[in-house]
């Protein structure tokens, strides 16, 4: 199994495309985006979780928020592997997977 995740490099027209869609649906500069898929009752949707400029969370008070920043990054980024969780990060334009990293205690590793 590999460790790396993949990751996917936004065009610079595209990046400052996303930048600006984000912007304009969130109402604020936006740092990242960190988009999952949930089970809801009618069925599986895709969310997000969108990261300010001050590395909070922006809370998007419209359920619909949620999807649509998410649907807007599955169009810009079709080859990613969206069976897995995403993070993108707006300044450099990169798609990644994301990844929990397991703490280096529970490797072995010394504290």
């Amino acid at each position: 199994m590999s460790t790396t995740a993949k990751e996917f490099q936004a065009a610079a027209a595209t990046r400052s495309a996303l930048d600006q869609q984000l912007y304009t649906l969130v109402g604020r500069s936006v740092k990242e985006v960190r988009i999952t898929r949930v089970h809801w009752p009618d069925g599986k949707r895709w969310v997000a979780m969108v990261i300010g400029a001050s590395g909070r969370e922006v809370p998007l008070r419209d359920g619909g928020l949620h999807h649509q920043a998410a649907i807007i990054l599955r169009e810009a980024f079709p080859h990613a592997n969206w069976s897995r969780a995403q993070d993108y990060d707006v300044a450099t334009g990169v798609l990644r997977e994301h990844r929990v990293r397991m703490p280096a205690c529970l490797r072995g590793d010394e504290l």
